[in-house]
């Protein structure tokens, strides 16, 4: 048996959703192996073993893969902010289809998940709107991976010019022990994607698989309406559903005729929301926080029986967990990850469901 500290070689076989390579040690144990890239052959330190799993560190890349870059920011590796720099942008991509493929292949047990490539950032490096800030004793940056020691970080790569300026100015202030989000100016201080460019990709994502529109769309966990207002000229009507009052009101001051905004939990109100219209005028449009849908809204979809539902999930594990409830009654039709962060381990995914002939 391998020892906790000991030196070993590991062939790295593909990159876990989280940004950790996953090889095998000697004895057939899976290990995974952060900052490591698919193909790579790389000497470990284990540090660690589970039961059914080790967790390596990276000491050295024997064989590196061409896809191995020189990372961007000198705190890469230190601060767990990215997992990726060390790899190109191109391979960053790939490696993110191939999690969404296996999620949904592997938990909502889908023989042959229709992926698609991801549609790409307008940049991938500076364009995050906002970032959370640490200090502690003197320190002003991010988090360690895995632990709670603040990295100190004089400027972001993945941040906008206006964000870095905003951290320049807030480590000059020499700030107490604390947290605080930096933001770049918008018009409304709700829920915003850190991306703006990769959130109109996004968008128009959701416009491709809403289709011609027609009929009702229901957009649920709406936000201040960033899809259903987008969506509003090609549905007949559009109802959004959103637990924020500042949201809701926000929705409702910059919507069209055939646009309304409720204020309440998406459980107490979709059902009642599409009994309004029949199912097969409707399709649902959801985009849930990370943790996805909950059990109550799933029945509520599997009971009224819209036509089609489009899914924007910001975690491949609780997409795939949802795809496989859905499954009982919906096809999964199409599948588009859009990279909303890049140098990141996050993946971002649009889903188009259609109701199953035999469940029609």
């Amino acid at each position: 048996m391998l020892q906790a500290l000991e030196i070993c070689e590991v062939r790295i076989e593909r990159v876990a959703f989280g940004g950790a390579g996953v090889g095998r040690l000697a004895d057939g144990m899976v290990c995974f192996v952060p900052y490591s890239a698919p193909g790579e052959l790389v000497r470990v330190r284990v540090v660690s073993r589970k039961k059914n799993h080790s967790l390596g560190e990276l000491v050295e890349v024997l064989e590196p893969a061409a896809g191995r870059v020189e990372p961007v920011c000198p705190a890469f590796g230190t601060c767990g902010g990215c997992q990726y720099q060390h790899l190109s942008y191109e391979v960053q991509l790939e490696i993110k289809r191939a999690q969404v493929e296996e999620a949904l292949r592997r938990i909502a047990k889908i023989p042959a998940p229709a992926v698609e490539a991801v549609r790409p950032s307008p940049l991938a490096y500076a364009y995050r709107n906002r970032l959370s800030v640490h200090t502690r004793a003197g320190r002003t940056g991010f988090f360690a991976r895995g632990t709670g020691r603040v990295v100190d970080v004089g400027r972001c790569a993945i941040a906008s010019e206006e964000v870095n300026g905003r951290l320049a100015r807030y480590r000059a202030s020499r700030p107490d022990d604390g947290e605080r989000t930096l933001r770049a100016e918008a018009p409304f201080h709700g829920f915003r994607q850190v991306n703006d460019g990769a959130a109109e990709v996004l968008a128009g994502v959701v416009a491709e698989l809403a289709g011609p529109g027609g009929g009702h769309l229901v957009d649920a966990y709406c936000g201040a309406g960033f899809f259903g207002l987008r969506l509003a000229g090609i549905f007949g009507e559009v109802t959004g559903i959103e637990w924020s009052a500042g949201a809701v009101r926000h929705a409702r001051e910059n919507a069209p005729a055939n646009a309304r905004f409720l204020e309440g939990p998406v459980e107490g109100l979709l059902a009642e929301v599409l009994r309004t219209r029949p199912p097969g005028e409707t399709c649902v449009l959801f985009d849930p926080p990370a943790e996805g849908l909950g059990p109550g809204v799933i029945d509520i979809v599997l009971a009224e029986g819209p036509l089609r539902v489009i899914y924007v999930s910001c975690d491949p594990s609780t997409l795939a967990r949802d795809a496989a409830r859905l499954a009982a009654e919906y096809s999964l039709v199409r599948a588009c990850p859009v990279d909303m962060f890049p140098q990141t381990a996050q993946i971002e995914c649009a889903c188009l469901f259609e109701k199953s002939p035999t469940a029609q």
